[in-house]
């Protein structure tokens, strides 16, 4: 008996060692079969035919719309192609724009428009230029490249533009040239 005893606490011994070996070893994990390169989600949505509205206390500051509006979810930029615009100037009087292309910086409202940029207020002035940015915050006009202001019979010509709201205080530089008069077209 003493020996089937000893066999028997043997056996449940090496069982037990057997069995805390299993569990205790360390295996590697198994290779995580290979995943394949997922596309980033589309990040830009497009609308056609919409417009943007600002407003404040009511009153509204401004208007775009564009053959389409693309938003770039990353950078907060919205894209416009063929935009038509109206800015509204505190007195009542608008700027009507135009322009092939714009980017609206969601962030600081500025507004960068280039091809084509035609500007016209209610009162007369039309700016052109290749390229304008509409700063929000100060209501300012900034062109480059090649800018026109005519108001009445007067032709304001540069390279570089900076003008408030109401195209009435301008300072132009570079190759700045002022014509008045009949001979101003």
């Amino acid at each position: 008996m003493k020996k089937t005893t000893y066999l028997l606490t043997l056996c449940l011994v090496l069982l037990l060692a057997g069995g805390l070996y299993y569990f205790n070893k360390d295996e590697p994990l198994p290779q995580a079969p290979p995943q394949e390169a997922k596309s980033d989600p589309a990040f830009n949505m497009v609308f056609t035919g919409n417009s943007l509205v600002e407003e404040k206390d009511g009153k509204r500051l401004w208007e775009l719309s564009a053959e389409s509006i693309e938003l770039d979810q990353k950078t907060n930029q919205v894209y416009l192609k063929n935009l038509k615009g109206v800015i509204y100037r505190e007195n009542g009087d608008k700027v009507e724009i135009t322009a092939r292309q714009a980017t609206l910086d969601t962030k600081t409202r500025d507004i960068v428009m280039t091809g084509d940029i035609r500007a016209a207020s209610s009162d007369g002035a039309v700016l052109t230029a290749p390229s304008v940015r509409y700063a929000m915050d100060d209501r300012r006009f900034y062109g480059l490249g090649g800018v026109t202001l005519t108001r009445g019979d007067t032709v304001v010509t540069g390279e570089q533009l900076e003008s408030d709201g109401d195209f009435a205080k301008v300072k132009v530089q570079g190759n700045a040239r002022v014509r008045k008069g009949v001979n101003a077209q």
